[in-house]
């Protein structure tokens, strides 16, 4: 990716912005943040297999991670993921995974071929929310 991880990972921390590059929510709420103003739990509506979730995700947060959890959800849902950057020789290295667990039953074939293209086009459209993010100046008085 051409962003630098500082980058990157302040678009990862954007929780609130999960809507505009992962077609597989449509609400994202920070409830708290860490000392670091990073989310520690958000609330989204995620949609999936043709019915909406209401979920709540408890993140998780080290220098070059960001991993989350679905701690409750509306249709029974569980799993979570995590995004793991570093720096690389052309930008940024960012390595992403997602699991997910339905209650209900889904022919494999259908679910693997469902997340699988969610998961591809949430990729691309990271890539390009990341390296266009606003990145944060730096004054320091001379």
């Amino acid at each position: 990716m051409d962003a630098d991880s500082a980058q990157v990972m302040d678009a990862l921390a954007a929780v609130e912005m999960l809507p505009e590059w992962s077609p597989g929510y449509t609400d994202a709420r920070v409830a708290s943040r860490d000392d670091a103003g990073r989310p520690l739990r958000v609330f989204v509506k995620a949609e999936l297999m043709n019915g909406s979730d209401l979920q709540v995700l408890e993140y998780d947060w080290t220098p070059d991670r960001s991993s989350w959890q679905v701690t409750d959800s509306t249709r029974g849902v569980k799993g979570g993921g995590w995004f793991e950057v570093s720096d690389g020789g052309d930008g940024t290295d960012v390595w992403f995974h997602s699991e997910l667990y339905l209650p209900i039953p889904v022919p494999g074939l259908l679910l693997k071929r469902t997340v699988r293209k969610a998961n591809e086009i949430a990729a691309e459209n990271f890539i390009e929310f990341a390296e266009r993010f606003p990145k944060k100046e730096n004054y320091e008085a001379g």
